[in-house]
């Protein structure tokens, strides 16, 4: 039981500890006001100077772009670093602003998301990691062929659900996101089947004549970090994709909605390498029970840590008789350890080992008649002082007068006895008895004296 506790401790801090360690700068990864390494406050300097207003925040934004200056909608980008936290209603209306000219961009999309949005993609396995290796754009899309080659992650890696021929798709639902309508889809960086970024754009407008805006789907977003940004023409590609429009509203999910499209069991949640680190602990912690466990053989004699006195240990033990006023234990200690001390000098045989422990020692008509013969005194006498049967029992569960007197005169009234007399009572009867456990100590020494001396 012990041993489950401590492993299913070790595990959870594992756990904790693996999660901590491997997560890319935890709450900063693509934070658009960090300036550490997993951070994007990079890009986003760079789009300010650009003339692009950023703003940052936590929900999908519901309120329409303000109009320009033509009475347009002068459209926005919509960056979600985290689209599997949102809700069918939020990537609904994401959706629904790609048709009212604002782009929208989700980093590392989970397959629940692409299904949620009827999107004429699927999903791939994911890549060996986040950043992916550098690769040339293997496509037409404009932005693309201004970065040239770059390092898009490859966490989620897309492909046509229609094959990889042709740029458009005409979906039965309409696409994106289930809207009546065909689609061009653009699919850079990696094979047409297991590509690393995909861009979706409506071939036209339900709003009258106004611009169009597309859904982008990254593979992995860390190429916009700051310590990649300057890697290859990744700055490029971000610029592309990311100032097409005067607005741009960062979008960082941190709670996940309550109908989340891309829920995760516990399994799911646990760091990469975790079950193979935890058979790595359970093989540590079992090598270690075999080195720490009970070995088979004799036991070993080991001296003890601390050497007590005997006559601290008898000190101790007659205080703590004396505190709970255990003078019948006392006596029958004294008594014992006397008759174990007579045999033991007289010869006398104690009982077997394996009789109970009330019933051990010499037997009594052997040991009285032996020490009556060393002593010369009479074996009436040495009875009462080796068995005590002379005597009284001291136990609170007695009246509280001496043994060999009556109740006070003054109980015989019908009015009962005050405290104080109970317990003036109860001290003579315990001063009496101190003194008859001293007097027995005393009988007793003499006996193993005389005993002694034949």
């Amino acid at each position: 039981m012990r041993l489950g506790a401590v492993l299913g401790a070790l595990v959870i801090a594992y756990a904790v500890i693996t999660a901590v360690v491997s997560r890319p700068a935890g709450h900063s990864y693509l934070d658009i006001t960090s300036a550490d390494g997993y951070g994007t406050r990079a890009v986003a300097e760079i789009l300010r100077a650009r003339g692009v207003t950023v703003t940052a925040g936590e929900q999908v934004p519901t309120a329409a772009p303000a109009p320009g200056p033509t009475g347009t909608s002068a459209g926005r980008t919509v960056v979600v670093t985290n689209p599997d936290l949102l809700s069918q209603a939020e990537l609904d209306a994401l959706v629904t602003s790609t048709r009212a000219g604002s782009d929208v961009v989700l980093v590392a999309p989970d397959p629940s998301v692409v299904v949620a949005l009827g999107l004429p993609v699927t999903t791939g396995q994911p890549g060996v990691g986040d950043y992916g290796d550098e690769s040339p754009p293997g496509c037409t899309l404009p932005e693309a062929g201004a970065a040239g080659s770059t390092t898009v992650g490859d966490s989620v890696t897309f492909a046509r659900t229609n094959g990889q021929d042709g740029q458009d798709s005409q979906d039965g639902q309409g696409t994106p996101g289930g809207r009546s309508g065909a689609t061009r889809v653009e699919l850079c960086y990696g094979d047409p089947g297991a590509a690393r970024l995909a861009v979706l754009t409506p071939t036209r407008s339900d709003v009258g004549s106004g611009p169009t805006g597309r859904l982008v789907l990254l593979g992995g977003g860390g190429f916009l970090t700051n310590e990649r940004l300057d890697e290859t023409g990744n700055a490029a590609l971000a610029l592309g994709l990311l100032a097409r429009t005067p607005r741009l509203e960062w979008v960082t999910p941190v709670v996940a909605a309550e109908d989340a499209v891309g829920t995760k069991g516990l399994s799911e949640l646990l760091p990469d390498g975790f079950w193979f680190g935890s058979l790595q602990l359970l093989l540590v912690l079992v090598f270690l029970a075999l080195w720490q466990g009970r070995r088979l053989g004799p036991p070993i004699e080991e001296p003890l840590p601390v050497v007590v006195r005997s006559t601290e240990t008898v000190e101790g033990r007659g205080r703590l008789y004396a505190a709970a006023h255990a003078r019948e234990r006392a006596a029958a200690a004294l008594r014992a350890g006397l008759r174990a001390r007579l045999a033991d000098r007289l010869g006398i045989d104690t009982a077997a080992a394996g009789s109970p422990w009330h019933t051990r020692g010499p037997d009594p008509t052997v040991l009285v008649a032996s020490v009556a013969e060393q002593t010369g005194r009479s074996p009436m006498e040495i009875g009462p002082l080796l068995y005590g049967s002379d005597m009284a029992p001291t136990g609170y569960s007695q009246p509280p007068w001496p043994a060999h007197q009556g109740p006070p005169a003054s109980w015989a009234s019908p009015i009962p006895p005050s405290p104080v007399d109970i317990q003036a009572a109860r001290t003579r009867r315990d001063a009496e008895g101190d003194v008859a456990l001293v007097r027995l100590a005393r009988a007793l020494h003499e006996l193993d004296r005389q005993v002694g001396r034949r």
